[in-house]
């Protein structure tokens, strides 16, 4: 099943880069990519097989560290966007506090950045701090207890500008009674900085069920279905077993479903907890980033791959092997990792990421959020060698204008040609009619000799890709 797994992601990236010498312009930002992260996309194979891509740390990280006494261990519970409007960098984050009152202890903070790397922490006059309004804080708790896992969005589609950013987080709103009063929080701004909390919180309450939400929680805005979805950590019944991932969604930001079960774990050394998963709409497809809670074993969390089709039915990806790992011992990020949702820009794909230097039950520990960035959807490839490797991709329909590749083919060769629904090669479409690629990229076009575009016809088609020494990550 690996094997099978592993080839659908290679094959889906050899699609997008396909037969052409040069890239259409702006079709790597279009919502129509097909990912091999999985499956799905295989209908056969041969002579391929699926790698993970592990990103890399940036060098310079921690690109935020706790060096101002509002902001003692930075943390991504949080999120990042890349205002296209504004052409800047945009995180929202929390830090942890030792110490302080509890009015004090979990602010959330806003920072921007022009290149992603170089952050400035805007002196914003917001929230009073230890006397001083000299800070970047936009949003603190109800003071009962500490808040966790603020998440925003940017709904440009909201008819109302008041309600233009969005924001969860968990909160006790009405008091600490301890899973009375406490449960998921919202709040509306017009700019990102200027929240107001809603009067009605909590929208969700936690209770001691296995269709519960709990602590971390993470937002995003679903574009096929236009509703506002938060996945949650959860508990497994018999009430707190283990930790697990819960899905609610809402129409209107304030009435949310009941909780359901996503991701359950087998609560053992190989499959042991979870603790949160954000999630990112790539194209057609949900990719979620797992924090995996090492405990059967140890305390540590690092973040494996899990992908999804219907943004509600998920599986982990690559044999759950681990996508990002923790940093050596005693480094800043050796002990638990948690991610903000990855986003796209330019030929990458970036995940910011809270480090901590200390497992889940070690005190005193420290904190800070890095960067780790890979090949822009470049999850996972489906790989040929020096033997010709072939992958035929299922039927689909309607499929029109460009066939795009995401696909490394610097020391290979690769073509595509379509076959009809009998599985016959499609005449000025065949193998022998294709362009062949020579060169990388993340968004290629490919061409056949008498042909630049797909048919254009409502009959069923599919796609074999043939590739030597390729690695093929997707298509469009």
């Amino acid at each position: 099943m690996i094997k099978t797994l592993v080839s659908a992601v290679l094959f889906v990236f050899a699609v997008f880069f396909s037969c052409s010498q040069e890239p259409l312009k702006n079709a790597n930002d279009r919502a129509n990519w097909q990912l091999f992260i999985d499956n799905y996309w295989i209908a056969d194979s041969a002579n391929v097989t699926a790698t993970l891509h592990p990103p890399v740390k940036h060098p310079a990280n921690p690109l935020i560290r706790g060096d101002v006494p509002w902001e003692q261990n930075p943390y991504c519970f949080g999120s990042v966007i890349y205002d296209e409007e504004e052409s800047v960098f945009k995180i929202w984050y929390m830090s942890y506090n030792y110490g302080l009152p509890v009015a004090e202890r979990t602010p959330v903070c806003y920072a921007t950045s022009v290149d992603g790397i170089h952050w400035q922490r805007p002196d914003l006059g917001l929230v009073e701090f230890q006397g001083s309004k000299e800070n970047n804080i936009v949003l603190t708790n109800y003071g009962y207890h500490d808040l966790y896992s603020p998440s925003v969005i940017k709904d440009n589609a909201d008819p109302d500008p008041a309600r233009r950013y969005k924001m969860i987080w968990w909160d006790f709103p009405l008091g600490d009674e301890g899973y009375k009063d406490d449960g998921m929080c919202v709040a509306f701004s017009p700019d990102g900085l200027h929240w107001t909390k809603y009067p009605g919180n909590p929208v969700l309450h936690a209770n001691k069920s296995e269709r519960s939400i709990s602590d971390v929680m993470s937002l995003m805005q679903d574009q096929r279905s236009g509703k506002y979805v938060a996945y949650s950590k959860g508990w497994a019944a018999p009430w707190p077993a283990f930790r697990q991932i819960v899905r609610s969604e809402s129409s209107d930001f304030v009435h949310w479903s009941t909780p359901q079960v996503v991701i359950t774990h087998k609560h053992d050394r190989q499959d042991p907890q979870s603790y949160g998963m954000t999630v990112t709409q790539v194209g057609r497809v949900y990719i979620g980033l797992l924090a995996l809670y090492k405990n059967p074993g140890d305390e540590t969390i690092d973040i494996q791959l899990a992908v999804s089709h219907d943004n509600r039915h998920w599986q982990r990806v690559a044999d759950q092997q681990t996508f990002i790992p923790l940093g050596a011992p005693g480094r800043w990020d050796s002990g638990m990792i948690f991610t903000a949702p990855l986003l796209n820009y330019g030929d990458k794909t970036l995940i910011y990421y809270g480090g901590w230097d200390g497992a889940h039950n070690e005190k005193n520990r420290h904190s800070g959020i890095g960067l780790v960035t890979l090949r822009k959807n470049g999850f996972v490839s489906l790989d040929a060698g020096e033997q010709t490797g072939t992958v035929v991709t299922r039927a689909m329909r309607n499929a029109r204008g460009p066939l795009l590749v995401n696909a490394d083919v610097n020391d290979g060769e690769l073509r595509a040609e379509l076959l009809d629904a009998e599985g016959e090669p499609i005449p000025g479409y065949k193998a022998d009619d294709c362009l062949p690629l020579h060169s990388d990229g993340i968004a290629r076009a490919i061409r056949w000799r008498k042909h630049a575009e797909l048919p254009g016809t409502d009959e069923p088609l599919r796609i074999r890709f043939v590739m030597t020494n390729v690695s093929l990550y997707g298509f469009y």
